[in-house]
């Protein structure tokens, strides 16, 4: 099984460039489905606390209604473990409670990655950024481009601090920060 999701993932990277279904998409559509099809495997190769394990899977976005309809799309489609999989809408840092598995934080938010860091201190949240140098300042996750292709840097030491545990594969697909 593994071995299976290792190969998923390295499709994935391989393929993420090209995904599209409608050619009428923009390049800002596509990045939106790519990252929420991140979004959603990041949900398959993390484990939170048991606490987290009793509800919906909630994924919060700050910003990007472009985002938040993807992650919709996205939603309705999929479960996770028998897990139902809800989007909830932040309008403004000060509206983000602790009340998410995950959340996105839009570029332009991503000034604030302090604050929103703040504000959920001490709660297990997958906190996912989309802005060059997020991961080293405390985003557990940061989407990047590199070589032109979308990829994601992960930071080792937060995910520690947030008791979320990771599997093998999806650190050896990542680009390790510390």
């Amino acid at each position: 099984m593994k071995t299976i999701l290792l190969t998923i993932s390295i499709l994935l990277h391989s393929l993420v460039p090209s995904i599209s279904v409608n050619k009428q998409d923009g390049p800002g559509e596509v990045i939106y489905r790519v990252h929420s099809i991140y979004i959603y495997n990041f949900i398959k190769e993390i484990q939170w606390p048991d606490t987290y394990n009793n509800n919906n899977i909630v994924i919060g976005v700050l910003g990007s209604p472009e985002m938040e309809a993807e992650l919709k799309k996205m939603a309705a489609a999929r479960t996770t473990s028998s897990r139902k999989i809800t989007i909830k809408q932040f309008k403004s840092v000060v509206e983000v409670d602790k009340t998410c598995h995950i959340l996105y934080l839009a570029t332009e938010y991503s000034d604030g990655l302090s604050t929103v860091l703040q504000r959920v201190k001490g709660s297990s949240m997958l906190v996912i950024t989309n802005k060059d140098g997020a991961a080293k300042f405390g985003s557990l996750i940061n989407f990047v481009s590199e070589g032109g292709k979308p990829r994601f840097e992960m930071n080792l030491s937060a995910f520690e601090k947030s008791h979320l545990k990771y599997t093998q594969q999806l650190k050896t697909v990542a680009i390790t920060v510390n």
